[in-house]
């Protein structure tokens, strides 16, 4: 194989690798200001008056029996049941299966624990399975009505510990108010329940992290699954704590970030994320928190202002996180979902972005390419003297840099454009890989999911036949038997790309396309310009001759 692929797979994996210590990925976050969110459920504690009241002195009722109640919404549909004060069912409006009719459904029938259980030990599962008293009724926010509230309120009358539960609903978000009060309780967890947020535990061709993932102390922590065998509680600050797969994502967010985060396996094959919570007033206690359970869509994530948009991994590569990818990846997608916003069509979008980013490397590819014309000219005199200093190896290094210094040739300058270009391929494999807004996302007839592999295999094929033409029309200096062992690279390519999303593969394959055509033009401007230079010379010749 030419020396020169060699060289440019080692300099772009040292490249990456100096990255990581360059720009570590594990970064601790700046604060951000307090949360939209956050804000307006400390306004809604004002305004309830019921939250003021004792617990088991708003009304005497005789013991309730289960109930569900239904809350409707233009982005979800959920369920909550009053044993226990917790949902038992969360449907997103806006995301479907594959069938591309059935909603996503991130609470899983048959779980264990319930998002927004309370657990307290020493009382066993009398708050945890009690059956709660309702204030409210189902609400239906999808049809004008702004927001809504449901109160669940459970008192021992024995021992005069109470639990009240307010959770107030909006029609604009996914995020969910959520009041505890509390009283002659010393402490409790506050729990998401099981695997909440986790649509798809993917499966083994899955690359990232699914699983317990929580902001402490501005850093970002993450729990394998597989690795979890007891219960993990983290000491500092709690900006939320969350469960995540691929594309969605559960979360709590405490307003009083003193809490202690909490992450334990509910049993095999089901976890938990939550908070522990010592109340500062045993007597009378009132804690606030927002839950949020939906897509792990850039732009909703970071209007709740609390660093939940790094749940996305923009810098995955090779089994880790990298700060040069990311860094590369975030102004991409931001790039291509600007494209989005007037063609509204993600494959048109990618072939934007292929312009774009190919106009930006129009430079270094035509230094590239002629770089590689002329060590292909040179080629003929190389070789001559590889003969005449065979025996002299120091001679024959100094004649050949004299060479290249003497008709201003970079032997290294063919690989750059495609060292500089690594970085930018992982920073798009991980935007078509992880991002939800491709998911789903069509471009034209059969492609009609640029997240996910050609399934008629038609991209791949074509993005191999333009490989090859790529290759015929490159300027090459190596012998023949090298070059026909490259021949095959395009179909390795072909074979490599099969699985790999329609995005990627669109994006290459137009990469491919436009490079032909910059080969195609600088070929042609070069040899009119050799043409011009003959003739101007022939022409000085006659005029010295007369």
């Amino acid at each position: 194989m030419e020396k020169r692929l060699v060289l440019f797979i080692v300099i772009s994996v040292l490249i990456l690798i100096g990255s990581s210590y360059l720009f570590p990925a594990k970064k601790t976050l700046p604060v951000k200001q307090e949360t939209a969110v956050s804000t307006r459920a400390a306004a809604g504690v004002e305004k309830n008056e019921l939250l003021n009241t004792p617990i088991g002195a708003i009304e005497n009722k005789p013991a309730p029996e289960e109930k569900i109640l239904t809350v409707d919404t233009p982005l979800y549909h959920a369920q909550l049941t009053n044993r226990g004060g917790a949902f038992k069912r969360w449907d997103l409006k806006k995301y479907t299966e594959s069938d591309r009719t059935t909603s996503v459904k991130l609470l899983n029938e048959g779980i264990s624990l319930f998002p927004l259980s309370l657990e307290m030990k020493e009382e066993g599962d009398l708050f945890l399975k009690g059956i709660y008293h309702v204030e409210g009724e189902d609400l239906n926010l999808a049809s004008g009505k702004k927001e809504g509230t449901i109160i669940f309120y459970l008192k021992d009358a024995a021992t005069g510990k109470g639990v009240q539960k307010k959770l107030t609903f909006h029609d604009d978000t996914y995020a969910v108010d959520v009041e505890i009060k509390t009283e002659n309780i010393p402490s409790y967890e506050f729990l998401l329940g099981s695997n909440f947020g986790i649509h798809q535990w993917g499966d083994k061709s899955f690359v990232g992290f699914i699983g317990p993932t929580s902001l402490i102390n501005n850093r970002v922590i993450k729990e394998t699954p597989s690795k979890l065998s007891q219960e993990v509680v983290y000491e500092g600050k709690t900006t939320w704590t969350a469960l995540q797969d691929k594309y969605f994502l559960a979360a709590l967010i405490p307003k009083d970030e003193e809490v202690k985060s909490i992450v334990k396996k509910v049993k095999e094959g089901e976890f938990t994320v939550g908070v522990k919570v010592l109340p500062k007033q045993p007597a009378s206690n009132t804690e606030q928190f927002v839950l949020f359970a939906g897509p792990k869509k850039l732009s909703i994530l970071e209007s709740l202002n609390v660093y939940l948009e790094e749940t996305i991994d923009f810098g995955w590569f090779i089994a880790g996180s990298w700060s040069v990818v990311r860094i590369i990846a975030k102004p991409l997608f931001s790039i291509l979902n600007f494209f989005y916003s007037f063609t509204h069509n993600y494959g048109i979008a990618i072939i934007f972005l292929t312009v774009s980013i190919k106009v930006l490397f129009i430079p270094l590819t035509h230094k590239s390419y002629k770089s590689m014309k002329g060590m292909q000219e040179v080629q003929p005199i190389l070789a001559d003297l590889q003969k005449k200093y065979k025996n002299d190896k120091p001679r024959l290094n100094k004649e050949i840099m004299e060479i290249y210094k003497t008709r201003k040739i970079n032997p290294l300058g063919g690989c750059l454009p495609m060292v500089l270009q690594i970085p930018v391929f992982v920073a798009l494999f991980n935007i078509f890989y992880t991002t939800i807004e491709l998911r789903h996302a069509p471009f034209f007839l059969w492609v009609n999911d640029l997240s996910d592999y050609d399934h008629k295999y038609v991209l791949p094929v074509l993005m191999g036949i333009t490989m090859f033409i790529q290759q015929k029309i490159q300027p090459t200096n190596m012998d023949p038997k090298q070059a026909k062992i490259m021949l095959f690279l395009p179909l390795i390519f072909t074979f490599f790309f099969l699985n790999f999303s329609s995005g990627l593969v669109l994006y290459w394959m137009v990469n491919n396309i436009l490079s032909i055509t910059q080969q195609v033009v600088t070929a042609k401007y070069s040899a009119n310009g050799k043409q011009k230079a003959g003739v101007a010379e022939k022409t000085g010749k006659a005029v010295k001759s007369s």
